[in-house]
């Protein structure tokens, strides 16, 4: 049973170093290859969306 969790605790600092890796990649992606350099407020634009009719 002890080896069961830690398995599953490896697994899940496996997990998180993956999604971290490839979140940090997709950012870059999307500042070096689209040239997005803005930084999205999305409670801002909901706002603005919201508040235009």
């Amino acid at each position: 049973m002890t080896g069961l969790l830690i398995g599953v605790a490896v697994w899940m600092v496996f997990a998180t170093v993956v999604a971290t890796v490839l979140g940090r990649v997709a950012r870059r992606g999307d500042s070096e290859e689209l040239g997005s350099t803005i930084e999205w407020d999305v409670d801002a634009l909901d706002h603005e969306v919201h508040h235009e009719n």
